[in-house]
């Protein structure tokens, strides 16, 4: 056989054996990972998986099996919604709470991830498990006649506190947590809201007691300042000075006297004894 033979013979060979290549490639096809995921590599045969997970690109999938992990922030429940759950106080009493959260996978922790808990949909069971628990927890911690005295703000941070310590080693991260409600029972309640009735009808008390302090002292005050004010006037009347400043007053309002249309004048004299007189005209 000529060497232009078995160069033929190669290419043909070379040609068939791409075509079966791009065949099996084509059959098994590729996975894509988009820039907001990871992707974590496994051999079906082997059963072996990478130790890092796969960035963005496009790969093959002949013996690769791959699962993808979103990097984006997940809601649950979704669309701006929230959902109920029931726990008991640490008096063993029920109470609602209207919760929602929001969480991430941290792309360094894909593979630890899928090992020790699943693909993303275990993952999302194994949060909401986890969210349920740390409501549970949370809401035993607290009394059920502190529940609306407690800041909800408060109760929110707890929950948010117990999820991360069981999440974050996992490579899952809480990025919010809400609590949009907290319902008691109805006794309780009733009970808590005849609490606060009463402790805003003490401040009401306190503070017209106070008030009537208040107006005490002042009346106090203007009586010392009158008493103070005929002190003065009783010391500055007595003595040789006094009797002159009453004597000038005397002859002021006699004057006075003088000037109007009175018919008759009292005046006293050094004996004791009135003097009545009539002006004249």
């Amino acid at each position: 056989m000529s060497n232009r033979a078995k160069s033929l013979r190669l290419g043909s060979v070379a040609a068939g054996a791409g075509a079966i290549l791009l065949l099996v490639v084509l059959a098994f096809g590729f996975n894509r990972v988009d820039e907001f995921e990871v992707a974590v590599k496994r051999n079906p045969l082997t059963g072996a998986v990478a130790e890092r997970p796969y960035e963005q690109g496009l790969y093959h999938s002949i013996l690769r099996s791959w699962t993808n992990f979103p990097l984006r922030e997940v809601q649950y429940p979704r669309e701006g919604q929230s959902e109920r759950l029931t726990a008991l106080t640490s008096d063993q009493l029920q109470i609602a709470v209207d919760a929602a959260y929001r969480y991430r996978l941290q792309a360094d922790s894909a593979v630890h991830l899928y090992l020790t808990v699943g693909g993303p949909g275990e993952i999302h069971s194994f949060i909401y498990n986890t969210y349920r628990s740390a409501i549970r927890d949370a809401i035993a911690e607290i009394a059920a006649s502190d529940i609306l005295s407690t800041n909800r703000a408060g109760i929110s941070s707890r929950i948010e506190q117990l999820m991360t310590a069981r999440l974050s080693p996992r490579g899952v991260e809480i990025t919010d947590f809400f609590v949009r409600e907290v319902v008691p029972p109805e006794t309780i309640r009733q009970a808590i809201e005849a609490k606060l009735a009463r402790e805003q009808q003490v401040q009401s008390e306190q503070f017209q007691t106070q008030v009537v302090v208040e107006q005490a002292n002042q009346k106090r005050a203007e009586a010392e300042g009158i008493r103070d004010a005929q002190d003065v006037i009783a010391e500055s009347l007595s003595g040789v000075s006094g009797q002159r400043y009453l004597y000038w007053r005397y002859l002021e309002m006699l004057g006075k006297i003088g000037e109007g249309n009175n018919n008759m004048v009292i005046a006293p004299t050094e004996g004791g004894i009135p003097l009545f007189f009539t002006p004249n005209p």
